[in-house]
């Protein structure tokens, strides 16, 4: 199963090179993964241009979403309504069929290590909901494991390491990513990472424990990204 993946396009910010980015695509994939902030400041409009356009170069691709941070918490029910023609994951998980093979997406605005100085200003009970988000989203990939699905995606708009982060700042790593997903890859609980948020970071993938980490931000990558799963 091939999915094309990006984030980060922070709509009407960095439109023209995602769908500079999209033309250049000449494989049809089955999915289309939005790995969060694909709109700037919540500009819920800004979506459309790119759900369109993705519709038009490939019409016959599943879309499915994740939330970011710039897609404000508490808006998410709003998007959902007015962007029904994606799938949408919160914190919880698909099961999809293509081609005789089936996938687990597993899908979250994922946690940060530190919260920013806004959030600690605006949104300081986001503490805890970064301290108890690893926990929950393993418990949903060991209830996929255990129903016997064979491969699962986590996809998270934040990162999930610090080991894929090179190229950026190194003092603002916990503020990009959440280390303690790491224990979720080392036990080998899901096959495929593919996160964003990572605008610097200079690699496109790699293997921790064996386990692919993808970082598919649009500014780090200018291109989207496939993947064979």
């Amino acid at each position: 199963m091939l999915i094309l993946a990006t984030s980060d396009v922070h709509s009407p910010e960095n439109l023209q090179l995602f769908l500079e980015a999209l033309n250049n695509v000449s494989i049809t994939p089955q999915l289309v993964v939005f790995a969060g902030d694909m709109v700037k400041r919540n500009n819920i409009v800004a979506l459309r241009p790119i759900i369109n356009a993705v519709k038009q170069k490939l019409p016959g691709s599943k879309i499915i979403s994740i939330f970011g941070n710039e897609e404000f918490l508490g808006y998410e029910e709003l998007y959902m309504s007015v962007y029904k023609e994606i799938t949408w994951l919160n914190d919880d998980h698909l099961r999809v069929e293509l081609c005789g093979e089936e996938l687990c997406i597993i899908g979250t605005r994922g946690a940060l290590d530190k919260l920013t100085s806004w959030q600690q200003r605006k949104m300081p009970l986001l503490e805890k909901r970064y301290r108890e988000l690893p926990s929950k989203i393993e418990r949903i990939a060991r209830e996929l494991r255990t129903s016997g699905c064979k491969k699962i995606v986590l996809v998270s708009h934040y990162g999930v390491t610090y080991k894929n982060l090179s190229g950026e700042d190194p003092s603002i790593y916990p503020y990009l990513a959440c280390s303690r997903f790491e224990y979720i890859i080392e036990r080998g609980l899901v096959d495929i990472v593919i996160h964003g948020h990572a605008h610097r970071g200079a690699l496109e993938v790699m293997s921790i424990y064996g386990v692919l980490v993808y970082n598919v931000s649009l500014p780090a990558r200018r291109k989207l990204v496939l993947i064979n799963t």
